[in-house]
């Protein structure tokens, strides 16, 4: 005990001798007779009260030692990923499941596994998958279906809810699958946080067969095979075979198939044991099934495995593919009438393309008698890739993808022949490309020739006339955005190439564009020579000028190493986009993959371009979504502009949790204020999320190698009920000294109002009152 209000020894005492000296000298003075025991009392009373009276003046506290020692906090994970709903053989049990013997083990009355550790610990529940779930209501049951696990994050998280307090440790209750990410050991062990772990479920993986993995090719070729290649794995089966097929997805109709053979003792360069605990617990066998497209699109095929009677799960033994199918090779006719340098280095460019089957021919009207061309009919022998004669018709015509007409006249071709081009070109979709010189540019050319009604121009009635070419190349406001002139990826480094490109031999003037007509490149102060047309459903491009083999031979001359790729670049460019027949569209939707797993997020992609090719960054785009149950609803996109990419100034993003099995249809639309810019369509297939399934058994290692590196413990659940006693918590007690009043005490009161109360009695009893 001691006083708040301090005074010095003497002041007190002499207080007391005063209140005494006073209180005696008033009972001595008294001339009632009083007895001496009577007086003495009375004395006393007073003098007890005044001391008690005084004292209380001095404030006294009484100091008490009080154990302020904070909760000891232990968190408990219970993994609710969906591989807990597998049952194992648990105590000669078959059909109790892992979140079963969980749930057993923690409200079971008769276990007290939960409550000896609530006597010791503040108890954190929660159960988890890939992250940490909100804390759980002690008596009901868990449930498990989450689609992944994430020990790490919940590990980590878990330590947040209890930083800054007393922790014993973190149990993890668990099969030890950890799924959504590479494990980070280190990063754990950097909590120093023991962690604790009950290991549930078997060590030898359940009987299952499934297709792991998939390998297709991004892109097919029509009439090409196409090697899908197939990992299957297996466990629990020696003796048994099964049929791997490939089949389409919309009819059912069987593509290529396979049997595999599950033997424990067999191991080639297509099977491989699988290894575990010693022993071998299974086969992984790589298949490869074949298809041969025979159109363009894309197509969807499953893969599929029967399933047996005692099998883990057959969800995993079909799995769809998206396969993209475009046309296999180009035909490209190319007819020149003349042999000249534009010629020789545009053919060996075609020749050198492995996505082009080139034809050509090289067809005079200046024909000697008794000569080889007079024998070849006027074509020039060449060594492969020839034809002896231009299609007559145009069912002979219509073999060929793309045409390229280069210096002819109208003397070149026959009236049927010229009118066969533009059918092919007008009415069956086809694309052809002009590259003369002064004789189709001349007066006896193009001009006179019904091929004329397919040229971008309006040749005069002398021809046109030819100059000199040696400025500079300038991309048109369309050519700047046009997919056949990037040259490089950005807008910037595409204009640098162009306008260093070497400069052109000829090229020709006196022309009037036709209506419609758009040109793409030009030559400072002359004007276009590079001009594109839609004709009836095909198109036209016309070069008018000549000496683009420069482009090669001027930069391999040089060296110069930034152009030299420039000039295959441009005609593959060129080829593959006029022979393209749905250009027309200016919206495009894609997804950065064509199949995904439940509760994955797809990333959407809109890009947008005007009818001239100009990237539209300030379009309205609308996203429309019919997910496989039938409902429909609206995406949200975003525009994702950069001023320095051609490539991005135009998209637009959107992202969806494709949470439904099945096929999602996206329909994307898109207008510039009034103006439709058009819609594209495109599906997306979803699969079961199996990644749980691909490797269920108990994962010892990692969490033995978890306890151990944190100084915890791990245990089976057999052994759970060691756990409490396993647990190393020494806090050491945290005491605080606390003061109480004494003086505010009721005692103290009753106490003084009891003294001078008895005092005043016996003062009235006596008659001195």
């Amino acid at each position: 005990m001691r006083f708040s209000f301090f005074l010095p020894l003497w002041a007190i005492i002499l207080s007391l001798v005063i209140a005494t000296g006073i209180t005696i000298f008033f009972y001595l003075r008294l001339k009632h007779p009083l007895s001496k025991i009577l007086r003495t009392t009375l004395i006393t009373l007073r003098f007890v009260a005044i001391t008690i009276l005084l004292s209380c003046l001095l404030a006294p506290v009484i100091i008490e030692r009080k154990d302020v020692t904070p909760p000891t906090h232990f968190s408990i994970l219970v993994d609710t990923s969906s591989s807990m709903q597998l049952e194992d053989d648990y105590n000669g049990v078959s059909d109790i499941s892992r979140i079963d013997q969980v749930n057993q083990l923690l409200f079971t009355e008769s276990n007290q596994f939960l409550q000896k550790l609530q006597k010791e610990y503040s108890i954190h529940l929660h159960g988890f998958d890939t992250s940490l779930n909100q804390s759980h209501i002690v008596g009901e049951e868990f449930v498990a279906d989450g689609k992944l696990t994430n020990l790490s994050k919940a590990i980590t998280e878990a330590e947040k809810t209890t930083k800054g307090h007393p922790n014993a440790g973190i149990l993890l209750i668990t099969d030890g699958s950890h799924n959504a990410s590479k494990f980070p050991l280190n990063k754990i062990v950097d909590l120093s946080i023991p962690i604790y772990a009950i290991g549930v479920g078997a060590l030898s993986p359940p009987k299952d067969i499934q297709i792991q993995n998939i390998e297709t090719p991004p892109i097919a070729h029509t009439g090409h095979e196409t090697i899908i290649r197939i990992t299957v794995i297996q466990s629990g089966y020696t003796t048994k075979s099964t049929r791997l097929s490939l089949r389409e997805t919309e009819t059912n109709k069987l593509i290529d198939a396979e049997i595999l053979t599950f033997e424990d003792g067999t191991s080639n360069e297509n099977i491989t044991l699988i290894k575990g605990q010693g022993v071998i617990q299974g086969t992984k066998h790589i298949v490869d099934l074949k298809v041969t497209p025979e159109s363009e699109g894309t197509f969807q095929y499953k893969i599929v495995l029967p399933a047996y009677d005692d099998e883990l799960t057959d969800e995993n033994n079909v799995k769809t593919i998206s396969l993209k199918v475009i046309k296999a090779k180009l035909n490209v006719l190319y007819l020149e009438g003349r042999p000249r340098w534009e010629y020789t280095f545009l053919k060996r460019t075609l020749e050198r393309d492995p996505d082009l089957n080139p034809t050509f021919a090289v067809l005079s009207k200046n024909i000697r008698q008794n000569t080889v061309l007079a024998n070849e009919d006027g074509y020039y022998p060449q060594q492969n890739k020839q034809i002896t004669q231009f299609p007559n018709t145009l069912q002979d015509l219509t073999k060929y993808d793309i045409l390229i007409l280069g210096d002819i006249t109208d003397q070149h071709l026959t009236t049927t022949q010229q009118q066969s081009i533009v059918n092919f070109i007008e009415d069956r979709g086809k694309s052809v490309v002009f590259l003369p010189s002064y004789n189709a540019l001349g007066n006896t050319g193009y001009r006179k020739s019904k091929i004329n009604q397919i040229l971008p121009i309006q040749i005069p009635q002398n021809g046109c006339t030819e100059r000199d070419a040696d400025n500079f190349l300038n991309l048109t406001q369309f050519g700047s955005y046009h997919p056949m002139m990037q040259l490089s990826d950005t807008l910037e480094g595409n204009s640098n190439i162009w306008n260093n490109l070497p400069p052109l031999s000829k090229v020709f003037q006196g022309f009037q564009l036709k209506a419609g007509a758009t040109p793409l490149l030009e030559i400072q102060n002359i004007g276009p020579i590079m001009i594109f047309q839609r004709v009836g459903l095909g198109k036209s491009l016309l070069f008018t000028a000549e000496g683009l083999w420069n482009w090669h031979f001027g930069v391999n001359t040089y060296k110069n190493e930034d152009l030299q790729n420039t000039y295959p670049r441009l005609w593959a460019q060129i080829l593959r986009w006029m022979a393209q027949q749905s250009d027309d569209d200016t919206i495009y939707i894609s997804s950065d993959a064509p199949t995904y797993n439940q509760g994955d997020m797809a990333k959407i992609r809109v890009n947008a371009y005007s009818p001239t090719f100009q990237p539209q960054n300030n379009a309205d785009i609308q996203i429309f979504v019919t997910a496989p149950n039938g409902a429909q609803f609206p995406l949200q996109s975003q525009s994702e502009f950069d001023n320095n990419s051609a490539s991005q100034g135009n998209s637009f993003i959107a992202k969806l949790i494709v949470d439904e099995i099945g096929t999602y249809r996206l329909s994307a639309k898109g207008t510039l204020g009034n103006i439709p810019l058009g819609e594209d369509n495109i599906e997306i297939n979803v699969q079961p999320q199996l990644i749980e399934l691909e490797s269920p058994q108990l994962n010892e290692n990692l969490l033995k190698l978890l306890a151990e590196q944190t100084n915890g413990v791990y245990l089976t659940i057999d052994d759970a009920d060691k756990l409490p006693d396993s647990i190393n918590s020494e806090q050491k007690p945290v005491f605080v000294d606390e003061e109480r009043d004494l003086w505010a005490h009721p005692l103290i009161l009753i106490s003084i109002v009891g003294l001078l109360g008895t005092e005043w009695f016996l003062r009235k009893r006596i008659g001195l009152t």
